[in-house]
């Protein structure tokens, strides 16, 4: 089975893009590829980006929705078994494989209930049933590729929209893609992963907050991977 890495990022996460791609190749083997996606007025700051496959995508008017639009259809650039999903403000801190987000050869979805967060009502009310879990713990999320388009087929079914559209008619930003694709791969596809709670995977990265900036956390990023 292959597994592919996908990061979607943008002009403002490329301090953090580079040091993530510096602890993925410090840190990770047997992976198939690496993916960055971006907008295409972005592109000519990846000199950086050496190895791993760049992809386009069709730029929005926000880009905040536009990002989750592109996490959605990651099986359109990845041809594999699994795509992990990484931001770019997430450093590796250890080794790992496509086998550290695997349990038995489904992939381990994190999720957590009770957790305060306005994100499952959000999805649940989108989807048209309650789940109060939370399906966004921590990075890296991985799915099984043949996910994404059942996923969307759906979606579409349900709303007479294309994915892409629903997202961006949503108010006041009001859309998380991990959740709502979490909360509908649980109900109707939980025999085909492994469930978890945060508590019971090991986590190899620790994921920053880019909208804080670089500058105060580059010390203790360079020190992870020196």
């Amino acid at each position: 089975m292959s597994t592919d890495i996908f990061i979607r990022s943008y002009r403002g996460d490329f301090g953090w893009l580079e040091y993530c791609l510096k602890s993925i190749k410090k840190h990770s083997s047997g992976f198939n590829k690496i993916h960055v996606c971006v907008p295409p007025n972005d592109v000519q700051l990846l000199s950086f980006v050496k190895d791993e496959i760049i992809h386009l995508v069709d730029p929005t008017a926000d880009d905040y929705m536009g990002q989750q639009i592109t996490k959605l259809y990651a099986d359109y650039f990845c041809h594999c078994n699994f795509i992990v999903h990484v931001d770019s403000d997430c450093i590796f801190t250890k080794p790992f494989s496509p086998e550290s987000f695997m349990c038995d050869g489904k992939a381990v979805v994190l999720r957590e209930d009770g957790v305060e967060s306005p994100w499952p009502s959000i999805s649940s009310r989108m989807l048209g049933w309650d789940d109060s879990a939370e399906y966004m713990r921590r990075l890296p999320i991985i799915y099984p590729r043949w996910l994404y388009a059942e996923f969307r087929r759906w979606m579409e079914e349900r709303s007479g929209k294309a994915l892409k559209d629903l997202i961006l008619s949503q108010p006041a930003r009001e859309f998380s893609e991990f959740n709502t694709i979490g909360q509908w791969a649980y109900k109707f596809h939980q025999d085909k992963m492994e469930w978890k709670h945060p508590s019971e995977m090991e986590a190899v990265a620790r994921q920053f907050w880019s909208w804080g900036g670089l500058e105060a956390s580059r010390d203790e990023v360079e020190k992870i991977i020196a």
